[in-house]
């Protein structure tokens, strides 16, 4: 008997744990369905915000494109310049935006069909008059008479449009509001049911979070490599132009809050082709590298030089008193440019620079309005025999 009852609870207890193993297996389906179920609701509460997001971005769109042709034909009226109604002004896309693809990306019916209804002949009126401006524009050449119609261009098409895309937009935000709301309620849904399965499943998870946190660390980490690498130059390790671009109106900012100036020095290696072609690309190379050293070390932490690309370089000085601290920066320039660079392999390399210099703020310039006259006056110094520098506004520049 005792036996007999051993076995009975030996057998019990298998037919427990089968019992469990199978109520386990049971709830980790239904979990799955659950999760599966939820993903895809999730998904299509993804695609419906995608898609009414695209939908208001294609309808600020047609509104800008619609808006434009009204300012270019406001502007001709006034300047009666041709150049005022150049098709590449209005719409700088392959292909403009129009009322029909706007329906057909809404899928429009009901009520919101019959307000959107009009769009597509009051475009087609208002681009068919606009074309006509454009004839009689071409028409008319150089003629400047002192008013001048506006033709078929019906200008008051332009406040309906604009009231039934104010309309629909308006429409398309609380849309856009209530399915954000719905994906957030998904998503903390979709997590509940996450966390539930966790319960089960807790080491498998755990292992499975630690290495997803693993992955995305990796993922930030060389998402900011991959960030400063496209802010830097790959053969001089210096700013490139995008970096300049980027932070322009911080080192603006920065001259101003300060009550100083800032400059803005073009630099071009003189004779560096002659290198390449005697030495070849790799000494062109190392002398490049070696020139953007060397002009490192003449500042200071705070002032930026960026490589442009090819031997064009720009160095930007915040903060400095006056012109002739910019000037006393660009001949340390010239100078230590002009001293022969040594190669590997022996021999060296001779080279120069010459270098514009342009000042800020005086007139709220901006960095490319510095930089072309930061240009211009280095093509002066080019001009007055290289191995120099000079400032613009200067009169030998």
């Amino acid at each position: 008997m005792q036996t007999v009852k051993n076995g009975s609870v030996f057998a019990g207890f298998k037919r427990v744990l089968h019992k469990g193993a199978l109520i386990f297996a049971l709830i980790i389906m239904v979990l799955i369905s659950m999760t599966l179920y939820q993903y895809q609701r999730s998904e299509e509460a993804v695609r419906s915000v995608a898609h009414t997001r695209q939908v208001i971005a294609y309808i600020d769109a047609l509104r800008t494109y619609l808006l434009n042709l009204d300012t270019a034909a406001r502007q001709y009226a006034e300047s009666h310049d041709p150049a005022d109604l150049d098709p590449s002004l209005i719409c700088r896309q392959s292909r403009c935006p129009s009322a029909e693809r706007l329906i057909a990306l809404i899928g429009a019916d009901g009520a919101r069909a019959a307000r959107l209804a009009p769009l597509p002949s009051l475009q087609s009126a208002l681009e068919t008059g606009f074309g006509a401006l454009q004839q009689s524009a071409a028409a008319d050449g150089d003629a400047t008479p002192p008013e001048r119609e506006l033709g078929g261009f019906d200008r008051s098409a332009i406040e309906q449009i604009h009231r039934i895309l104010l309309e629909t937009g308006r429409e398309e935000m609380r849309q856009l509001e209530t399915r954000e709301t719905a994906r957030i309620h998904d998503q903390n849904w979709a997590s509940a049911l996450l966390g539930m399965a966790g319960l089960w499943t807790g080491l498998a998870l755990l292992g499975l979070y630690r290495e997803t946190g693993r992955l995305i660390k990796a993922g930030i980490d060389a998402e900011q490599t991959i960030r400063q690498l496209s802010l830097r130059d790959p053969l001089t390790g210096l700013a490139n132009r995008r970096f300049l671009n980027e932070n322009a109106k911080h080192l603006i900012a920065g001259a101003k809050r300060s009550h100083t100036q800032m400059a803005v020095l073009a630099v071009d290696l003189d004779d560096f082709k002659a290198v390449n072609d005697r030495h070849g690309h790799a000494a062109g190379d190392a002398v490049l590298v070696a020139a953007a050293e060397r002009m490192k070390q003449l500042l200071r932490e705070s002032d930026v030089i960026a490589r442009f690309g090819g031997d064009e370089f720009v160095i930007v000085l915040g903060q400095v008193d006056d012109a002739a601290a910019a000037r006393e920066v660009a001949g340390r320039v010239v100078e230590s440019l002009c001293q022969p660079i040594p190669l590997a392999g022996g021999g060296s390399a001779q080279i120069g620079a010459s270098v514009g210099i342009a000042m800020c703020c005086a007139n709220g310039e901006t960095l490319d309005a510095l930089l072309k006259k930061a240009d211009a006056a280095l093509y002066a110094a080019k001009r007055d025999g290289k191995h120099t520098f000079r400032e613009a506004g200067a009169s030998d520049a």
